[in-house]
Parts: C-alpha cells; structure tokens; sequence
C-alpha cells in the first residue's frame, strides 16, 4: 500500500545508485558504448527514409516527459543534413504539447521504426519550431502543406537492438492480442473529456467540423 507523501512506499528494494544497477543487470560490452555516433551516416539516413513512424519526446516545463507519435508515409521525416532533420507538422487536435515544450525547453528525443523490422534508430538533439517557406513547401501531401515544421539539431544517433521488438511481436498479426471489447478513442473521449454525447454521436460531430482529414 502507497501513500501520498511517498507513492513507491509499498515497493522494497528499491535501486538507487548506479553501481548497485550495473550490479544486478552487468556492464556493456564496450562496442555497445561506443556505438553512439555524433551525426547521421549513411545507415541512419537510409533508416530514416524508409521509416513511415516515430516517437517524439519532449519534457514539459514542470520537467515531466511527453511521448507523441508521429506518421506519414515513408521518409516524411526529411534529412537536410548529417545533422539537421525536419519533422512535418500536420492537422491534429491542435494540443501542441510537444510544440509548447520545445519552447521551454528545445531539448528532444526520437525513436524510428520500421513495419516489419526489429532494430530501431535512436536520436537525441535540440529542436526549433520553424515556418520556412522552402522546407513547408518540399513537405506537402496531397496538395496540402503543415503549417509548421519542427527541426532537429541531431547530437547523437544509435541503433537500438531488436530484441524487444521480437518479445512484443509487434509485426506478427496472428500473435497479436485480441481487442474486442477495447475501447476506441471516441469513447475514451466521451468519459474522459465528460462529453454529453454518445461515442457515435461524438465521431460525426468530428466529421462535421473536419477534424478527421489526415492531412
């Protein structure tokens, strides 16, 4: 049982120093160390362009994390140089959370993927939310531009090992778990934001108001 002045209360053991961490799970070889590199090679760029998925993490001001995913087809994330990457931003729920973070503090990570394969790239860097009428343009689907794009100052790069991938079986659909009876966005937005609506009623008033279009 938890309390409120310390909610892992009811956890023991607790780690706390580094040396009794790497005790317990054992130190890196020193290749997994040294494979962190300072900018996009050749092997990062051609990961990069074929991924049509990523995670994006930002901390807020009061130094809490956000994760928000991002997608679009394959190489939407657009590679300037071996170290600027330019992420589009396209219609969403206009929440801006991770636009509003990065102006507190521009510091981000992202994490790419690929349908189909285990490893995934890592990167780390510092962010800026820019109009640039070029970049805007070059990052238009369909006839229709974002109106903002975040861009990367990349300070490190590493792939990840797939070993998590393979456990979750995340690209075998006949292992996938079975959702019936899971509940979809529309209705976690009717308990969630407490709309007097039912889940049904809730999703035609977003088409009404064009609040599905992709893009």
């Amino acid at each position: 049982m938890t309390n409120d002045s310390d909610p892992f209360s009811g956890f023991s053991d607790i780690v706390t120093r580094a040396e009794d961490l790497e005790g317990i799970t054992g130190e890196p070889l020193p290749q997994i160390i040294h494979k962190e590199i300072p900018a996009l090679d050749s092997i990062c760029r051609d990961f990069i362009s074929h991924a049509p998925f990523c995670f994006l993490a930002t901390a807020n001001p009061d130094g809490y994390l956000d994760v928000s995913p991002r997608g679009d087809p394959a190489g939407f994330v657009k590679v300037l140089d071996e170290t600027t990457l330019a992420i589009p931003d396209r219609p969403g729920n206009r929440r801006l959370d991770t636009f509003h973070n990065v102006l507190k503090d521009p510091r981000v990570g992202v994490l790419f993927m690929i349908p189909g394969r285990g490893e995934t790239l890592r990167i780390r860097g510092e962010a800026r939310i820019v109009r640039d009428r070029d970049l805007i343009a070059s990052m238009a689907i369909n006839g229709r531009e974002p109106k903002l794009a975040l861009v990367i100052h990349v300070k490190s790069a590493f792939m990840h090992c797939p070993k998590c991938v393979f456990r979750s079986n995340i690209w075998q659909p006949e292992k996938w778990p079975d959702t019936t009876g899971l509940a979809d966005m529309n209705e976690a937005m009717v308990k969630h934001a407490r709309i007097a609506m039912n889940p049904d009623e809730w999703f035609e008033t977003l088409k009404q108001e064009g609040e599905l279009e992709l893009w």
